[in-house]
């Protein structure tokens, strides 16, 4: 059981970008963006920040993120999909910290606490989203099987946790992020990043790896879709990490192989053009938990090579009369 407490509820205005760059402004009347917070109750208590626009959904699909919302400042990539009646809800548990201050993870600091902080996210991350969503389906105004996750980095690594773990995530979009927890701390090492006092984890951050890490439970991901994007010269989620976690999991993914999908920006680090976040989370939500339309079905198998040939047809002219082929 739990308890929720309303602390805020705020209406505000959000201009476009349209607007914010000098051309038309929303039309007069739209609905404004609601901000809320909510605590929930227990141990340890929950923060849930949310933000929607009412736009007529009787039930609407939600994003969920690590972190927090400020009242008046939509995260650039969600405009678009907040005036199509997405819910944005962030949210943070606040455990205690290690009583050692010796053993807590240093921010950017490359060693055994940083290494144990990540792995120990990764292993509270289902439960934290399993006691988000028995929050948000408990509104009524929340469609339960359109219940999504978008992250970036250290917001984008725990969702493919919790993806392993909660089956009512309908779709995940992560960028510059892993599943595969332990080769990723190995690459710290390859990649010069590691700091550590030795070349071990800790022997609990290595117990929670044998139960937790991601990778060992891909069984369990599908049919959720996931998208992962990283940077091909990423050096501190390095991608094969991200592509080991793709192709440990692909096997599960038979029935419908479009759900699960790597794309890698070659020439690209850790930063991603803000475009491309926002073109490929309103490209998957859309997909995968548009407010009316249903998924796409699974695809069908071409049956041979002509077949294949023939998908990749963007007009009316075949392709043998464009190349001039008999």
């Amino acid at each position: 059981m739990y308890r929720i407490a309303v602390v805020s509820l705020v209406c505000l205005a959000t201009a476009s970008p349209l607007a914010a760059a000098g051309a038309t402004s929303r039309p007069a009347g739209e609905p404004e963006v609601v901000y809320a917070t909510v605590i929930l109750e227990g141990d340890p208590p929950g923060r849930v920040d949310l933000a929607w626009r009412p736009v007529g959904l009787s039930r609407r699909p939600v994003i969920l993120m690590l972190g927090t919302l400020k009242p008046g400042e939509l995260p650039p990539w969600s405009t678009g999909l907040v005036d199509e009646g997405y819910m944005l809800a962030a949210f943070r548990f606040e455990y205690p910290p290690d009583p050692d201050p010796q053993r807590r993870a240093q921010w950017l600091v490359f060693d055994e606490r940083f290494a144990h902080s990540f792995a120990l996210s990764g292993a509270r991350a289902p439960q934290d989203t399993a006691r988000v969503i028995d929050y948000l389906v408990s509104r009524g105004d929340i469609d339960p099987s359109k219940i999504g996750w978008l992250g970036s980095s250290s917001t984008g690594i725990p969702a493919l946790a919790a993806a392993t773990g909660e089956k009512r995530l309908a779709a995940v979009v992560v960028f510059v992020s892993t599943g595969a927890y332990r080769q990723w701390f190995e690459s710290w090492k390859s990649n010069g990043l590691w700091k550590g006092k030795t070349d071990q984890l800790w022997p609990e951050t290595q117990a929670l790896l044998e139960r937790h890490d991601p990778i060992l439970h891909v069984d369990k991901l599908f049919p959720t879709a996931i998208l992962m994007v990283s940077g091909g010269h990423d050096k501190i989620v390095d991608p094969k990490t991200a592509r080991a976690f793709v192709e440990a999991a692909r096997p599960h993914y038979e029935a419908d192989p479009e759900r699960l999908r790597l794309v890698v920006y070659d020439g690209f680090g850790h930063n991603l053009p803000s475009d491309v976040v926002k073109m490929y989370a309103e490209a998957w939500f859309r997909l995968y938990m548009h407010p009316t339309n249903p998924p796409p079905p699974p695809p069908s198998v071409p049956a041979g090579l002509p077949e294949i040939i023939e998908n990749t047809r963007i007009n009316s002219a075949e392709h043998r009369d464009v190349v001039g082929a008999e």
